[in-house]
């Protein structure tokens, strides 16, 4: 479940919001240049996230298990190790506005200097899918 925080940046001082981890039903993903987030939902990712699913060893969330586990056991694609979902994904995704790639890996940045330099909240302010 991702989770919004209140954070500062120690550079320049900008207070935002800012978004981490996915959810049950999509990945939030952050742009590798500029920070900037974008949700791609299972939906959109279609068969990759099957595949997905089918290499897991348990079910993806504890909400979905009965339909995670129909898929490992129905589905007649070739699971996807998560590094290759991952590429998928991130394809899926594609480049930002302002020339980056969203990545699952990129690290949060101020939206106002692009600073990596920022401190969050201890305690999440709201919790989302």
């Amino acid at each position: 479940m991702g989770a919004t925080y209140e954070a500062t940046c120690n550079k320049c001082g900008h207070k935002f919001k800012l978004n981490i981890g996915g959810g049950i039903f999509m990945h939030l993903l952050k742009c590798d240049k500029c920070g900037m987030d974008k949700s791609v939902s299972f939906e959109e990712i279609g068969e990759p996230h099957l595949r997905y699913l089918k290499g897991l060893p348990g079910p993806y969330s504890t909400v979905t298990w009965e339909h995670d586990e129909y898929v490992q056991k129905n589905y007649p694609g070739e699971p996807l190790t998560e590094e290759e979902y991952y590429l998928e994904v991130e394809k899926i995704a594609g480049k930002c506005k302002c020339g980056g790639r969203y990545k699952f890996d990129s690290p949060p940045r101020c939206p106002k200097c692009r600073s990596e330099d920022i401190t969050k909240a201890s305690e999440p302010h709201i919790f989302y899918d």
